[in-house]
């Protein structure tokens, strides 16, 4: 798996911190701790086969809105399997799919019919020049603007040997804490969504392959005094410094359009294993009912 497809398995776990906490974590860490956090970002972007793991959770004034969980396996970058569970109040939908040279198929446990999905040469095109972009100075260089960011917070971010070979990076931070900056950005883009008059309408041969009505995902926003309350972030990494484990919570506060309060959490858990040794479970369509469709199909009009 190249650096581009593991991002993409790790993107709701070390993605989704790093991202979520880019400022955050931009201005995080103890000079042991963050270069060792740097170090296992990049190990981690060699792993070329893997099982990762994850379970998360969206919490609203203590309230569980709904819960996450999949397996993927990556065998190589073109195969791939996996299954997602997606349960809130109105859902319980079990999803399971396999990707093979460009052709993804997936179902839900719903529906008999098998979805097939064959990449178009166009998107073929697309995906290529992405790659085709990476450049390793860029990289550098972005690096360097985020060790500058850093700042005086560098000794929240800290390394642990915790036995067999493996070390802890921790990331802890309260609101008092958290930069002032980070806090703004989330206002703001809170304010630009509330001003945005232009919404994709849910095409409804979407909202029927996926067997999914999005009113299930219309969780209480938050848009005004929107405040960082904690960040935690635990990273469990090997004697190669590569990232095993990763636990990550996440917790705002702010108002709805109502003015009324809530204070929402993310949890999420991260695991690697069977690293070099993970085969993918491609899905047999032999004697299946399949649908074939287009990723044109998927998008929004």
């Amino acid at each position: 798996m190249n650096k581009n497809l593991f991002r993409t398995c790790i993107g709701l776990a070390v993605g989704v911190s790093l991202l979520i906490t880019s400022t955050v974590m931009g201005m995080t860490s103890g000079p042991t701790g963050y270069e060792a956090l740097k170090i296992a970002v990049k190990n981690s972007d060699s792993v070329k086969n893997a099982t990762f793991t994850m379970s998360g959770a969206l919490i609203d004034n203590n309230e569980e809105l709904m819960k996450l969980s999949s397996e993927i396996k990556v065998e190589q970058e073109q195969l791939v399997s996996g299954s997602v569970l997606i349960d809130t109040n109105d859902l319980d939908r079990n999803y399971i799919f396999s990707v093979n040279d460009k052709t993804m198929v997936f179902k839900h446990d719903a529906s008999d019919v098998y979805n097939k999905i064959i990449c178009t040469q166009e998107e073929n095109e697309t995906e290529k020049e992405h790659y085709e972009f990476e450049n390793p100075q860029m990289d550098a260089i972005c690096e360097s603007i985020l060790d500058a960011l850093v700042g005086d917070l560098k000794n929240q971010v800290t390394l642990k040997n915790i036995g067999d070979d493996r070390k802890q990076i921790s990331i802890n931070l309260d609101k008092n804490e958290i930069p002032t900056l980070f806090n703004l950005i989330l206002n703001l883009n809170a304010a630009q969504n509330e001003e945005c008059n232009v919404e994709c309408e849910t095409n409804n041969k979407v909202a029927e392959i996926f067997g999914i009505n999005p009113k299930v995902f219309e969780f209480p926003k938050l848009i005004s005094s929107i405040q960082t309350e904690k960040v935690n972030i635990e990273i469990i990494i090997d004697k190669d410094s590569i990232i095993k484990e990763m636990d990550l919570e996440f917790e705002v506060s702010g108002n709805d359009a109502q003015n009324n309060v809530h204070n929402q959490k993310l949890q999420i858990g991260f695991e690697v294993s069977e690293i070099n040794s993970t085969n993918a479970d491609i899905i047999d369509l032999a004697g299946k009912e399949v649908k074939e469709l287009s990723t044109k199909e998927l998008g929004c009009n």
